[in-house]
């Protein structure tokens, strides 16, 4: 009786709700949502699992002790909630990576003033103290490096201008404004009401050619090797973050150590300190502005074996699947909790709720916790390299990287065809705060693996909360998560996933043209190397 109270309610919550009125009330479906919401919100281990990740197991590097740690824990966490098939599954690194000191002061005009800076992953250290020039390199194409040849031998090589970064009061974390809400009306006097009622003509804007991932990629490998050849001795980057907060990425350069040159000392500077810099190189000559820099990084000879983490719930049909992923690798300034501990315990608790619900789903549904992701997604790509003979048969992936902000929806990449299904099957979500799915594409993180092979990929549309502010920096810490957010995306994700898994079909593959851009928060921003 209170089984039947139950799906009757439902059904009327979901009728008046407002939801398409073409989405069949499927009792049993209905009932399983409930009860997968319902486990999310009562029985949570989210912030238990977050916690030690976070503080006992700390930063975790790809290729480091913590990561290993990392994965180990996370296999028995899955096999404590019964998951199946628990397993590491090894990938190469060509090598590793351990950061040492880093420190830089001005020498002249102020010396021994310190600057805030940190490494750049997977660079080398200085050798001991170097002194030199600080030199500005404005440099966009491969052309523009002849007017700086011959200029900079010993040069501590200041990349550009400074970032514009908002000041954090006018940043916004949370969900994207409403666009049907009322604006303000704009005041204007006559003399502007005048000038706006005469059709003013305007000049075109000139179209701007964005860059592809490989172009900038391989413009950076270019002028990596431009600024050994001339001897530069560091090269500096805008940290572009707020309030002294430092950042860093970076990756190995190559897959052959043996065939890759050695890249340029790189550092990290904090933003205010990178402006001083800046500043103070554009005085007019005589003034020369110097600093001190020394680097202690070293590098971990390899290869090095890593390891993806992974465990199942069987389905009916063992062949098929469905798959969720996170990555577990974080950068090694503070705990990685946000990036991405978050995810990754999200992935845990939604393999929880899903093995307490007892369902036996149609299809195998899958959880990957992903290693290399920040260095260029190289563990996802391994994943599906390692299995791929089942891609033709995985359904979809599902990935959760953008910190603590409550899961909004999904972006399709443009995939039509399946917006339809998504929106008839994801009803129960709508009062979770879960705005639908959208036909957007987004870049930045394990979904593009699953894409480049054809396989549907999707990541989460996360409310974007503190993320832009505090992702790979010190300030990515256990404080920074919210608990009622991240119970949200488990409870979203396993609704959508045991759905998927159960759906007759495999999720349409017909390839998408180019994804429809829609309203929302932006991208999730990425390391420079995924750039």
């Amino acid at each position: 009786m209170d089984r039947c109270r139950l799906i009757v309610g439902l059904v009327l919550i979901v009728a008046s709700a407002g939801f398409s009125q073409d989405a069949p009330a499927n009792p049993e479906a209905l009932a399983l949502d409930a009860k997968l919401i319902a486990e999310a919100k009562d029985h949570s281990e989210i912030m238990k699992n977050l916690q030690y990740l976070s503080d006992i197991v700390g930063p975790r590097l790809t290729g480091s002790a913590n990561l290993r740690q990392a994965n180990d824990w996370t296999a028995s966490v899955m096999k404590s909630y019964g998951l199946s098939n628990v397993r590491l599954e090894p990938w190469e690194i060509p090598l590793g990576w351990e950061r040492g000191t880093a420190s830089m002061k001005l020498v002249d005009p102020d010396n021994g003033r310190s600057l805030t800076v940190a490494a750049a992953g997977w660079t080398p250290g200085t050798k001991g103290k170097i002194t030199g020039p600080v030199v500005i390199l404005n440099a966009k194409t491969r052309e523009d490096f002849a007017k700086y040849k011959g200029k900079l031998k010993d040069a501590i090589v200041l990349r550009g201008e400074p970032a514009k970064v908002a000041p954090i009061t006018d940043l916004t974390y949370g969900p994207p404004a409403d666009p049907k809400a009322k604006q303000p009306e704009k005041k204007t006097d006559d003399k502007e009401k005048k000038a706006d009622d005469k059709e003013q003509p305007k000049e075109p804007k000139p179209v701007e050619k964005k860059q592809s991932i490989q172009e900038l990629q391989a413009f950076r490998r270019e002028l990596s090797d431009f600024l050994r050849a001339e001897g530069a001795a560091v090269l500096l980057t805008d940290s572009a973050k707020p309030h002294n907060l430092l950042v860093t990425t970076g990756t190995w350069r190559g897959t052959d150590r043996a065939n890759a040159s050695e890249p340029l000392p790189a550092l990290f500077v904090a933003h205010e300190h990178f402006a001083l810099l800046h500043r103070l190189a554009t005085r007019p000559a005589p003034a020369v502005t110097k600093v001190e820099v020394e680097i202690t990084n070293k590098f971990i000879p390899g290869p090095v074996t890593v390891y993806n983490t992974v465990g199942e719930i069987p389905g009916e049909k063992a062949d098929e699947f469905v798959t969720i992923g996170a990555h577990l690798d974080s950068w090694d300034l503070a705990q990685g909790t946000t990036d991405n501990g978050t995810g990754s315990c999200v992935v845990l608790e939604t393999a929880r709720v899903i093995a307490k619900s007892g369902v036996k789903p149609k299809r195998t549904i899958r959880f990957v916790l992903f290693t290399g992701e920040e260095q260029g997604l190289f563990g996802s790509k391994a994943y599906v390299k390692r299995h791929a003979d089942e891609m033709p048969k995985t359904s979809v992936a599902l990935v959760h990287d953008t910190g603590t902000g409550k899961v909004l929806g999904f972006g399709l990449q443009g995939r039509e065809a399946i917006k339809p299904i998504m929106d008839r099957e994801l009803i129960s979500l709508k009062s979770l705060g879960f705005t639908g799915v959208t036909l957007r594409g987004s870049g930045g993180t394990d979904h593009l693996s699953f894409e480049d092979v054809g396989v549907p990929g999707f990541a989460c549309n996360q409310d974007m909360d503190e993320y832009r502010l505090t992702h790979h920096t010190p300030s990515d810490t256990f404080d920074k998560a919210k608990e009622p957010n991240l119970i949200q995306g488990a409870q979203v994700l396993a609704v959508s996933l045991v759905r998927v898994a159960n759906l007759p079909d495999l999720l349409p593959r017909q390839k998408p043209g180019n994804p429809k851009k829609e309203s929302g928060p932006a991208p999730r921003e990425t390391t420079t190397e995924k750039k």
